[in-house]
């Protein structure tokens, strides 16, 4: 068992600030800017606390509440600030994946990293030309009509090149702006 959703991280860096409870760290969630980048159901928000407990990544402590009922407040172990710094620091594979993961590592770089915000969008940026690359060698100059057997695979291709040229064409200008930010 490991991290598989994009949430479950965002729970590590809420919890590399501050120990909080479950409805805490939702309501940071659904009412910020983290919000707009991930769709989190309470429901959801327990199963990942549960699940990043059993990897040891966060431990509970039980806090009384006079007449209602206890809650837990949970931290960070060592373990799971190290699985968070690590995968804050590298550029996400796919191009697919800036939507959401990239975003997130970019959200919590600028609160907590904000001097490592140029050099995670230059990573990305590297990431995404070496993609891009790798699709352009496989793209075939030959002119195929629709009836070919590879047309709808050059298609395919042919889009996804489209996209992560206008990937790296928005995080140029990110980067542009992030080096605008530091010289003013």
């Amino acid at each position: 068992m490991q991290i598989s959703e994009p949430a479950e991280y965002v729970i590590l860096g809420l919890l590399t600030t501050r120990s909080m409870h479950g409805y805490e760290m939702f309501q940071l969630i659904e009412g910020g800017t983290l919000g707009q980048i991930i769709h989190l159901e309470m429901s959801q928000m327990y199963a990942f606390l549960k699940k990043l407990e059993r990897l040891h990544y966060i431990e509970a402590e039980v806090e009384s509440q006079g007449t209602r009922p206890p809650r837990k407040i949970f931290r960070l172990t060592t373990a799971g600030h190290e699985v968070f710094h690590q995968w804050i620091k590298q550029p996400v594979e796919k191009p697919r994946d800036i939507r959401i993961l990239f975003l997130i590592k970019l959200y919590f770089v600028q609160r907590l990293q904000p001097t490592q915000l140029g050099a995670l969008v230059e990573q990305q940026i590297k990431a995404c030309q070496s993609f891009l690359q790798h699709l352009k060698t496989r793209q075939q100059t030959t002119t195929l009509q629709p009836d070919d057997a590879a047309f709808l695979d050059q298609v395919v291709l042919s889009s996804r090149i489209y996209q992560t040229q206008a990937l790296l064409e928005w995080l140029s200008e990110l980067q542009k702006g992030i080096q605008h930010r530091v010289l003013t």
